[in-house]
């Protein structure tokens, strides 16, 4: 008899106890998952950050060294 069976035949409190195994992996997962996102965000900003001129730059306010030290930064950071 597999696991899967033994589960299923003992009643739904095996179920319960099984899946709420998977709830700290599930957490991390979906953390990891949302830190990514969060970095890629990161990233695809600095980058278009990067490609504005230094007159776009001070039209907002930030100075061309600020943006390249920004630039600079790991996507992680």
């Amino acid at each position: 008899m597999s696991t899967i069976d033994t589960i299923r035949r003992r009643g739904g409190s095996e179920i319960h106890k099984a899946s709420t195994g998977n709830r700290g992996l599930v957490r991390t997962i979906s953390a990891l998952s949302a830190w990514y996102g969060n970095a890629m965000v990161k990233r695809r900003t600095r980058l278009h950050l990067s490609e504005l001129s230094d007159e776009l730059l001070k039209d907002v306010g930030i100075a061309p060294a600020d943006a390249r030290r920004e630039f600079g930064r790991p996507f992680w950071d």
